[in-house]
């Protein structure tokens, strides 16, 4: 029998089954830093695409797992979301903690466990380091993108201020020789990169983020300035994406920098593969 897991997040709700990856944006967590709790209109769009991909999973006799990140775990209301995704969708959703969500990274990107893996969300970021198979540094702090974006109502100082406030608090990671990056920011600034007209994983996997690359997509970015006017400019970012990618860009900068790293290498293995690998070793 195979497999489908269900990746609920801050801004989209992501399927793998059979090897492929399907993101659908709801922006579950819309609201959510100013009030502390998941509203109402996300919570419905959000549970009418769980119970959509739980409806083709079963299609194909496929066993189902859905997980939860920052969002639903920050949420006051989180138990009530719960209940609601038992009730609609009938199944079960299992909220992971921030550590738990760096380690099945780390498990996605580099099963191996030698490298450093940064991901990047809509709510929070992990960093995770692992040595040996096991974690060496792991840490989650709610500094995601979305958190970024309305904190600084887009202003670009204030952007870097809060990114680079964020990042310090993440204090001596013990970085691996190995530097990979997961998450919509990362693989979307690999596709900016590359100047692909339809969005291509296989491309996508491995491509290296400079520094100087960083900073170019970043400075062009700021330069086109509104959600619209970087659509016209990458029209191969999904729209909510083009509200993101400017925090995005500007805080995988502060980042670089902070780690000393010279770049870092975009995977599109993720957690939803870790969560996968996880699940197949029978935890």
């Amino acid at each position: 029998m195979s497999i489908a897991v269900i990746d609920v997040g801050s801004g989209s709700v992501r399927m793998l089954l059979d090897g492929k990856k399907t993101t659908i944006m709801t922006k579950l967590g819309e609201g959510l830093n100013a009030s502390g709790r998941l509203s109402a209109e996300p919570i419905g769009r959000t549970l009418k695409i769980i119970k959509k991909f739980v409806e083709e999973a079963a299609r194909v006799k496929a066993e189902v797992f859905v997980f939860a990140t920052e969002a639903v775990r920050a949420a006051e209301n989180c138990a009530d979301f719960i209940c609601a995704v038992k009730r609609e969708c009938g199944i079960d959703l299992d909220v992971i903690s921030g550590n738990e969500e760096a380690e099945i990274a780390l498990l996605g990107a580099a099963p191996s466990g030698d490298a450093t893996v940064v991901d990047i969300g809509s709510a929070s970021v992990e960093i995770v380091s692992g040595c040996g198979g096991s974690p060496a540094y792991v840490r989650s702090l709610p500094i995601g993108m979305v958190r970024l974006t309305e904190q600084s109502d887009g202003d670009p100082e204030l952007l870097r201020a809060y990114a680079a406030s964020g990042i310090a608090k993440f204090g001596d990671v013990r970085l691996r020789e190995t530097l990979i990056g997961v998450g919509g920011t990362f693989t979307s600034l690999a596709a900016m990169k590359l100047g692909l007209e339809t969005y291509d994983p296989e491309k996508v996997q491995g491509t290296r983020l400079s520094v100087k690359d960083v900073s170019a997509l970043a400075e062009s970015l700021l330069e086109a300035g509104s959600p619209e006017k970087i659509k016209e400019k990458y029209p191969i970012l999904p729209d909510v994406r083009c509200e993101l990618i400017t925090a995005g860009a500007l805080f995988v900068s502060e980042l670089l920098a902070y780690l000393g790293a010279d770049g870092i290498t975009v995977s599109e293995s993720d957690n939803l593969d870790g969560y996968l690998r996880y699940k197949e070793m029978g935890a």
